[in-house]
């Protein structure tokens, strides 16, 4: 695998570089190549293998005039592929780190790309790891023959310490049973191995982070020097050589499995639809916007709400099912939409309905009452679907470019209603209504889910980082104990309710199973709340669920967001500002149990809602007190309960 880059280049010195003949083909043909499971690299999925290096191999060798098939890659444990590479028999391996101590062992082309290796621990164990220094003690995961043994070497680890296996998964295993304390691997591709053997993206946390490498591919000593210079040159072509929108062959695959790159090479499309994307003195911006963003913020993309151009509904539809490297938001899932593009979210919610002039006195009680009107819609937009699926006839559906568009004809009469979001109608009234108040809502037709979806030649790899990077706005808390998401979502739409799906004896029931666990065997109990088991986390509704603190408000076991274990939450409030966590420890050292309400994310649906918590203070197994708690979210009896967030700005 990967270890000090050279100052040197991946070519041979001209002195030992023999001159290209017509021979050098023919023995790169005759290479075996050995590569090991390690993404974003290398790597098999659903039967075929992939990855940066695999492409980039397969792009080298047809600039070399014979183009190496997949097939022909041999996929070993990574210490069979080195130990094949260093015995000769013209082996090519790859990834590999090139270092001191095995730069006489090989024969270079490269780089390929960086490499980082991270020490993994679990998140109930408080460990923290500062310096090298911090690692004495520990037992260390490594892989027989990577790079990490000879890093944690150098960092002054003792060889003792490290416990040495073929396998990735075995060290899994062993991390997670607590044979060892720590795990030398890269991160992505750690916790691909952590989600496939645990289920669990997140199952572990990085305490520390080695040195980042550059990578190579590592030819056998017996190679031809003509033939590692062939391919180092050809190599430098395929990184210097531009396309028509300026971008190398090279590029184009590190941007298949690099979000950072990736993302950044996409089209970013959108419509005027507020509060959610709409232009607002020359600057796009709106609810969806803003967590895109964040999404960009937490990949390391180099992107921002200028990247974001709006197009008519229809013609971004058009944009994206060409084809062109492209993400259109935001849109509602269909059956019709499903097929044509590829889908992350969702990440919030609509509501779709009518408005009609107040003066008309219009009464919508059943949907056949709908075929009575002219209703305007955007064309191509969801509302069509909507109206169409409740039994409206095409003849009474009239479509119009945007909702601007659309409020005037309603304004002149040429349409009866007007299907659209409530928010964003309102916004609309607000911009260029004659009299905003001149117009209500007559009937609701649905609340749906937003999406950004991207054009399927947009690879996988970017669609699931997108998904991932979606998911740790919405997780990931600041230093005050807030998301991204949740500031979002509280600046423009403020906290709602929700229907209640379990009842509150349910959260006692929940919560004194729990403490019952705690008691009798603690460190099993947060082992299997932090993997999401049954009854810790319901199986019918996730909603239901248990978590944690220590007396000192730090998470030990949390069911539905492991990020959250090994944080501390004195002082830290919800997103209003609340301190309901310290609240929480109050009641609890001074009553042993008892409810708080805040404002908190929901495991299922999106947006923010009401929430009460159920607290119950309990000495766990290993002689220590844990608060154990579990919520249910709270209905609203009546609208004025509902805080508002998204004011429209009329001026």
């Amino acid at each position: 695998m990967l270890g000090a880059l050279l100052p040197t280049a991946g070519c041979l010195p001209e002195s030992e570089a023999a001159s290209t003949d017509k021979n050098d083909t023919t023995m790169s043909a005759n290479l075996t190549y050995y590569t090991e499971q390690l993404p974003p690299y290398n790597y098999i999925e659903n039967g075929t293998l992939q990855g940066i290096s695999v492409e980039l191999l397969e792009a080298i060798t047809e600039k070399m005039g014979k183009k190496v098939a997949r097939e022909e890659i041999k996929l070993v444990p990574w210490t069979e592929g080195y130990q094949s590479a260093l015995s000769g028999n013209n082996t090519v391996l790859f990834t590999t780190v090139r270092n001191l101590e095995r730069e006489q062992s090989f024969k270079w082309a490269g780089p390929i790309y960086t490499y980082t290796n991270v020490l993994f621990a679990r998140p109930d164990q408080e460990i923290t790891i500062k310096s090298p220094e911090d690692l004495r003690g520990y037992r260390i995961g490594v892989v027989v023959d990577d790079i990490a043994v000879q890093q944690l070497l150098d960092a002054g680890v003792n060889k003792s310490q490290l416990v040495q296996e073929t396998n990735a998964s075995i060290l899994v295993e062993k991390l997670d049973n607590g044979e060892i304390d720590l795990w030398a691997y890269p991160e992505e591709a750690g916790r691909y191995f952590s989600e496939q053997i645990t289920g669990n993206y997140y199952s572990y946390k990085v305490v520390y982070k080695l040195q980042t490498q550059d990578v190579y591919y590592a030819f056998s000593k017996d190679v031809p020097d003509s033939v590692v210079q062939s391919f180092q040159q050809a190599l430098d072509t395929v990184k210097q050589e531009k396309d028509a929108a300026g971008i190398s062959t090279y590029e184009r695959i590190l941007g298949r499995y690099i979000p950072s790159i990736g993302l950044t090479q996409l089209n970013y499309l959108t419509e005027e639809w507020a509060p959610f994307n709409y232009q607002d003195k020359g600057n796009v911006t709106g609810i969806s916007v803003e967590i895109l963003e964040a999404v960009f913020k937490n990949t390391g993309v180099n992107r921002s709400q200028a990247n974001v151009r709006i197009f008519p509904l229809e013609e971004g539809f058009q944009i994206a099912q060409n084809n062109t490297s492209t993400v259109l938001f935001s849109i509602v899932r269909t059956p019709e939409r499903e097929s044509l593009y590829k889908w992350a979210g969702p990440f919030t919610k609509a509501s779709f309905v009518l408005y009609a002039p107040m003066s008309r006195n219009i009464t919508i009680s059943s949907p056949e009452d709908l075929n009575k009107y002219r209703i305007g819609v955007v064309k191509s937009s969801i509302e069509n679907n909507l109206l169409t699926s409740q039994g409206v006839n095409a003849s009474q559906i009239v479509n119009g470019k945007n909702p601007e568009d659309l409020l005037r004809m309603l304004e002149e009469g040429q349409i009866d209603l007007w299907a659209t979001g409530d928010l964003a109608g309102r916004h609309q009234m607000l911009q260029t209504a004659t009299d905003p108040n001149a117009y209500g809502i007559v009937y609701t037709l649905k609340e749906d889910d937003l999406y950004y979806i991207f054009s399927k030649d947009v690879p996988d790899t970017l669609v699931n980082a997108f998904q991932q990077a979606l998911e740790n706005v919405r997780n990931q808390k600041d230093a005050q104990g807030v998301s991204d998401y949740e500031r979002i979502i509280y600046r423009n739409l403020g906290v709602g309710c929700t229907r209640q799906t379990f009842t509150d004896d349910a959260v006692v029931k929940l919560v004194n199973t729990t403490a019952a666990a705690v008691e009798k065997n603690a460190s099993n109990t947060f082992r299997r709340i932090n993997a999401g088991e049954a009854p810790y986390r319901d199986a019918k509704d996730p909603a239901l669920y248990t978590f944690v603190y220590d007396e000192n408000l730090t998470i030990v076991a949390h069911a539905d967001n492991i990020q959250l274990v090994g944080m501390n939450f004195k002082g830290k409030t919800d997103v209003t500002g609340k301190l309901f966590r310290d609240e929480i420890l109050e009641g609890a050292l001074k009553n042993g149990t008892g409810w708080v309400d805040y404002v908190y994310m929901h495991p299922v649906q999106t947006n923010l809602y009401y929430k009460t918590t159920y607290y119950r203070l309990t000495n766990g197994s290993d002689g220590k007190s844990y608060i154990v708690c579990s919520g249910n979210y709270k209905r609203c009896d009546n609208q004025s309960e509902v805080t508002p967030g998204f004011q429209p700005d009329a001026s």
